[in-house]
């Protein structure tokens, strides 16, 4: 990596790599809990909504991948209602219905009431998403900003890894037991809104002097940077999501490797982002952070081309080898997602920053409907098609992500 030639943001915070500022407390708790529920429910989610609906595995895989794409245009809305009434006000709305749709799925059984739920739900989520970095960015002093987004990262992270934890010695799988399962993540969504309700409000921030008016701004899709930043984080979310997918069936039926691997390597995943997310994001806030998710990106490839080569050597060899790619992967995803929300957040105006998260978490949806097809269609468990593939997105997203950069500090010019 290239270092800058004049200091980022964060390279002349004080010593240590803990966040600091008002609120950081209930910032942390607030994304433990969001998460913590989120990590209980999310390992049963298929056979939660298979049991509530009384419907055929095939048949809700259908209806989710359905949801998930009737709430991306109501991310335009959300984005706005970010920039008029503030990150706070969304990320409580958006956890009182996520709450309520998971009491509607447990007390209105049928596809119906999962379709419009499921949608309720992945709104919810997206406008999480949205509200989360910007609350981050606007509640954090200026040389702490990508120390909060970090910590959004590892209390996700560590939040997600003690619900999965939880869930495994606590769900019974009857259906009284995923009533149970549903209604304790409504639960943890409410203290969850509570908790945001402990943060520092935030009001909206005023165009800057000499900005056009509000019709006649620049929209998100205009803006080449924000355009080629998102699009690189899209591809290699839809990568990383996939490799969720096919990493298990690979390992397990081409490798012939014993169960417990998988284990194994999803943990070292798990163990590294949250122990390194803190401490690495204050090394990294060294250096552009465009080169820092290019480099990021190309991190993905090892793993990539590790699984690809695998079976040309022992099943030791081929363990060893994907444990070594997975942890090269890890602190790529590391420098991708701290990269990746600092640029996100660093390029849009303060005054349109939700509306632009909003377009980007359009692409994300995409990426997250599009993912389980892209795992499944090439055979990837038969040859190294899939594997290369991933490789090819990352290697783009890479090429994308160069030499993007966030305006320099100052007055902001208006705008021609």
């Amino acid at each position: 990596m290239t270092p800058p030639a004049a200091p980022v943001q964060g390279v002349d915070a004080p010593a240590g790599f803990l966040p600091r500022g008002r609120g950081v407390v209930w910032f942390g708790a607030s994304g433990f809990v969001n998460a913590l529920g989120t990590g209980f429910f999310y390992p049963f989610s298929l056979l939660f909504f298979t049991s509530v609906s009384g419907r055929s595995l095939s048949t809700v895989g259908v209806a989710l991948t359905v949801t998930t794409l009737l709430a991306l245009p109501g991310l335009f809305m959300v984005g706005r209602l970010t920039d008029r009434c503030g990150p706070r006000t969304v990320l409580v709305a958006a956890s009182a219905v996520r709450a309520l749709a998971f009491v509607a799925f447990v007390s209105v059984p049928g596809l119906w009431p999962l379709v419009l739920g499921g949608t309720a739900l992945a709104l919810g989520n997206r406008a999480e998403q949205v509200a989360t970095p910007l609350l981050a960015v606007r509640l954090a002093p200026e040389e702490q900003r990508s120390r909060w987004l970090a910590l959004s990262r590892v209390t996700f992270n560590a939040g997600m890894g003690a619900g999965a934890v939880l869930a495994a010695v606590l769900v019974v799988d009857t259906s009284s037991g995923f009533v149970v399962l549903g209604l304790t993540n409504a639960a943890s969504f409410v203290l969850t809104a509570v908790l945001c309700l402990g943060l520092p409000a935030t009001r909206p921030v005023a165009p800057a002097e000499g900005a056009r008016p509000a019709h006649a701004r620049v929209q998100p899709w205009k803006h080449r940077a924000f355009v080629r930043v998102a699009s690189a984080n899209a591809l290699l979310w839809a990568a990383a999501l996939a490799l969720e997918s096919a990493l298990p069936v690979f390992v397990l039926r081409e490798l012939a490797l014993p169960s417990w691997t998988v284990g194994v390597l999803f943990a070292v995943n798990t163990a590294l982002l949250t122990a390194l997310s803190l401490p690495l994001s204050r090394l990294l806030d060294r250096f552009r952070p465009g080169h820092v998710l290019a480099v990021g990106g190309l991190c993905y490839v090892v793993l990539f081309a590790t699984a690809a080569l695998a079976r040309t050597v022992s099943p030791s060899m081929a363990l060893a080898a994907l444990t070594a790619g997975m942890t090269v992967y890890t602190i790529g995803e590391l420098a991708v997602s701290q990269a990746s929300l600092v640029l996100l957040t660093g390029l849009p105006p303060d005054e349109e920053r939700g509306t632009y998260l909003a377009s980007n978490q359009i692409l994300v949806g995409v990426a997250s409907a599009l993912a389980p097809l892209l795992a499944t269609s090439l055979p990837g468990v038969r040859s190294a098609a899939l594997w290369w593939a991933l490789g090819g997105l990352s290697v783009a997203a890479g090429l994308l992500a160069r030499g993007t950069d966030l305006p320099r500090s100052g007055p902001t010019p208006p705008r021609k």
